[in-house]
């Protein structure tokens, strides 16, 4: 059970929910795909890959070999502050190219979602409230798939359902790896959703 739970922590970490994102808003039948040419849609994939999966991994990784972490997973609240506040500055940056190259305000939301989130987790745990990063950002690409479909009437109940389910799995893997409490983790499925459908709104 263990290494199954570790499995469905790294495959589904954090770090790689602007990916999953970006792919399945590109995979939509949304009106503004139709306009989006292939070189904007490599572009954007490139920059989030760079910039917020690439460069984020590199900072942990320095982090842990200067032994400022103790390892990737960031256990305590302590550990977790630079790196958020590290992923904070970098989401901040891309949303901020991605307006300036006139992506639809309908995608730039979803960046600016996960902006507002990590910095609400980065001031949970300066006050030591270690919310889930991992349900967050499960709650994020919840909540942006439910807003999508409200917002352009774009048939997403299938991948939302998928999403809600792996929500599910990765949270019982939390648990079962002792890594957070039951209410980290709904804190954590409620910011991601709610911020998103806020936004939205």
């Amino acid at each position: 059970m263990k290494p199954f739970a570790q499995f469905l922590s790294y495959l589904f970490h954090p770090i790689f929910a602007p990916l999953y994102a970006v792919a399945l808003l590109f995979s939509l039948p949304i009106y503004f795909n139709y306009r989006l040419s292939q070189e904007f849609v490599n572009f954007t994939f490139g920059v989030v890959t760079l910039n917020l999966v690439v460069s984020p991994i590199l900072v942990s990784l320095y982090l842990k070999r200067k032994e400022i972490i103790g390892s990737l997973e960031m256990k305590t609240t302590k550990e977790r502050i630079l790196p958020y506040l590290v992923s904070s500055i970098l989401y901040g940056v891309t949303f901020f190219l991605f307006r300036q190259v006139q992506m639809p305000a309908l995608y730039l939301k979803f960046f600016l979602g996960a902006f507002l989130a990590l910095v609400i987790l980065l001031l949970g745990v300066g006050f030591s409230q270690k919310i889930s990063a991992h349900l967050a950002a499960l709650g994020g690409i919840c909540g942006l798939l439910y807003s999508i479909s409200i917002v352009t009437s774009t048939e997403t109940l299938g991948w939302l359902l998928i999403a809600i389910v792996i929500s599910g799995f990765v949270a019982a893997a939390r648990l079962a790896l002792k890594s957070h409490t039951s209410i980290e983790l709904i804190s954590g499925f409620l910011l991601g959703f709610g911020i998103q459908v806020i936004l939205f709104s």
